[in-house]
């Protein structure tokens, strides 16, 4: 169970997600791989590429010359480039 506490008409992305516009990008997710992660085929994810990834933290990595979602925990470094960290995800519950 949980209690609203507020309702807002006016959301603003900029202030919740966005904290380095020029290095921010949205993506689109395609496929299951990271269902365990919360992150689902056609969700949305808010990337920074400003961010340095920590242990803990879900990426965008290019492997083989393919754009792929990720734990940082569990890239071979050596064969993957790390192109941004997922900040957020927005779903289209419809």
């Amino acid at each position: 169970m949980f209690t609203i506490v507020r309702t807002t008409t006016n959301l603003s992305l900029d202030e919740h997600f966005i904290k380095h516009p020029a290095a921010t990008f949205f993506v689109k997710v395609e496929g299951d791989g990271m269902v365990e992660h919360g992150i689902y085929d056609g969700d949305t994810l808010i990337i920074d590429r400003s961010l340095t990834p920590a242990s803990n933290s879900v990426v965008i990595a290019v492997i083989d010359g393919e754009m792929t979602v990720r734990h940082f925990s569990t890239i071979d470094r050596e064969d993957a480039t790390i192109w941004g960290v997922v900040r957020g995800s927005i779903r289209d519950l419809l």
